[in-house]
């Protein structure tokens, strides 16, 4: 089987505790299980709501240096994807192919001429907001506040550079104003459906049915508590059902994978990475070869490829 995954903190997680990806205890750790094949991962830089202006900018520099700092101790291992053809040509070495993304543009500072760093350092989709008010707007826990001026200016940008919008995190004014100013393909990256599990994280339905109707993708989250109402109660099978409605209004070619590994308590049964080829094999019985394979490589891999 092969594995595409839209979101990770894996990055943070590991320079927080000081410790290399080959640790072991690390939702994503190296080497993976050999029953996966081919391995994109998008390693997402977070950056709290804490931290702020020139401190944020800082922190995701520090950041991107304990990256670099991987890449270089385990070249055997995975190594960076710039532009869409290091994909395949990082998957046909048995290596993972390693996107670079940002959760937070706060990372920014508030200034747009960093966008263009970022992209330097090969930063490929990055979300707007975390949970709380930036420069660019807010997050999920104000739905009704949109984007900022600086926000809309952040979006044309990433836009003209090829960055893809990470919608994710981002509140449901925000969103609309996403889709007002403009008209390229976005993703959520790690968002489940609202009408199967209530949290305001999740994504409504015609918010996913626009993001589908762009040639957008959305990745399935393994969050308990975006999965089910009671979290307590949350099962794989909850992932079953977010995939049900998605493939229900439309998403065949937009479902896939957003685990939030490292960042978030996830449902039992795909505590790790090296458990997902168990997953795999419950949503091949339920929905069938073709879907399994676009929801865990085809459809993420056809949109970056013709974006990065």
């Amino acid at each position: 089987m092969d594995f595409f995954d839209l979101h990770c903190d894996t990055i943070t997680t590991a320079l927080h505790q000081s410790c290399n990806l080959d640790c072991g205890y690390l939702d994503i750790s190296f080497p993976r299980n050999e029953k996966i094949n081919r391995h994109c991962q998008c390693f997402a830089i977070f950056c709290p709501d804490v931290i702020s202006g020139e401190d944020a900018f800082n922190y995701y520099t520090m950041s991107k240096h304990f990256f670099d700092a991987q890449l270089n101790k385990f070249p055997q291992y995975f190594e960076q994807v710039k532009k869409a053809g290091d994909i395949d040509m990082i998957t046909e070495k048995g290596k993972t192919a390693a996107i670079l993304t940002v959760e937070g543009g706060r990372v920014l500072g508030g200034k747009i001429e960093r966008l263009q760093n970022l992209y330097n350092d090969g930063v490929r989709m990055m979300t707007l907001t975390w949970n709380g008010e930036n420069e660019i707007g807010k997050g999920s826990t104000d739905q009704n506040f949109g984007l900022k001026p600086f926000g809309i200016d952040v979006i044309k940008g990433m836009q003209r550079l090829g960055m893809v919008i990470d919608v994710s995190h981002l509140s449901d004014s925000g969103l609309d104003d996403v889709l007002r100013n403009v008209d390229c393909s976005v993703a959520a990256s790690h968002s489940n459906l609202r009408e199967v599990c209530s949290h305001r994280r999740n994504l409504g339905d015609e918010h996913f049915k626009e993001i589908v109707r762009r040639g957008g993708i959305i990745g399935i989250n393994f969050y308990r508590a975006f999965l089910n109402n009671d979290e307590e109660n949350a099962s794989l099978f909850d992932i079953l059902k977010h995939i049900e409605r998605m493939l229900l209004l439309g998403g065949e070619n937009s479902v896939c994978m957003g685990s939030d590994y490292d960042g978030c308590e996830v449902v039992e049964g795909v505590e790790k990475m090296n458990n997902i080829p168990a997953l795999y094999e419950l949503i091949l019985k339920e929905f069938g070869n073709e879907i399994a394979g676009k929801i865990f490589w085809k459809n993420a891999y056809n949109f970056f490829a013709k974006r990065i």
